[in-house]
C-alpha cells in the first residue's frame, strides 16, 4: 500500500491542493464585491473542482481511496482567510490572497512532481494542465492589485 501511495504521489498531491484551493475559493467568494473578480474566483473554483474530480478518479482506478483533507488543515485555512480578510475586504487584497494561495498550491505540486518517479503520464499531464491554468489565473488576478 505504501508503494502505491508513493507511485501515486503526484495525483495524491493534486487531489489535496485542488480540495484546499476549492475550499479557499468558497471562503473568499462571499466577500468579493467586484463582479469581474467574483467571476474570476468562480472560474478558478471550477478548475479546482474539475481537477479534484479527475484526480480522485485516477486514484480510484489505481485502487486507492481519495483521502479527504483532515479537519485540522481546513480549520487552519479558514482561520487564516478569516484573519486576512477581517481588516481588509478590498478587491486588491482578495486578489492578493488568491494569488498567494494559488502560488503555494503550485509550489507544493511542483515539489511532488520533482520527488516522484511516477511515470503515469495521465497524472503528470493533469498536474501540468493544473499548473498552466493556475499560472494564467495568477496573471488575470494581478489586474486587481
Amino acid at each position: 500500500m505504501r508503494r502505491d501511495k508513493k507511485r501515486n504521489l503526484i495525483v495524491n498531491e493534486l487531489f489535496r491542493v485542488s480540495r484546499l484551493s476549492m475550499e479557499a475559493a468558497e471562503l473568499v467568494l462571499p466577500l468579493v464585491k467586484d463582479e469581474s473578480l467574483k467571476y474570476q474566483v468562480q472560474r478558478q473554483q471550477e478548475l479546482y473542482r474539475s481537477t479534484a474530480a479527475k484526480s480522485a478518479e485516477i486514484l480510484r482506478r489505481n485502487g486507492l481511496h481519495p483521502e479527504e483533507e483532515p479537519g485540522l488543515m481546513e480549520r487552519a485555512l479558514r482561520d487564516s482567510i478569516k484573519m486576512d480578510t477581517s481588516w481588509n475586504k478590498s478587491s486588491p487584497h482578495i486578489a492578493q490572497i488568491a494569488i498567494h494561495c494559488t502560488d503555494a498550491a503550485m509550489k507544493d505540486l511542483v515539489k511532488s512532481m520533482n520527488r516522484s518517479a511516477d511515470d503515469d503520464t495521465e497524472s503528470r499531464k493533469l498536474a501540468e494542465e493544473y499548473l498552466t491554468e493556475s499560472q494564467k489565473n495568477i496573471e488575470l488576478l494581478k489586474m486587481y492589485l
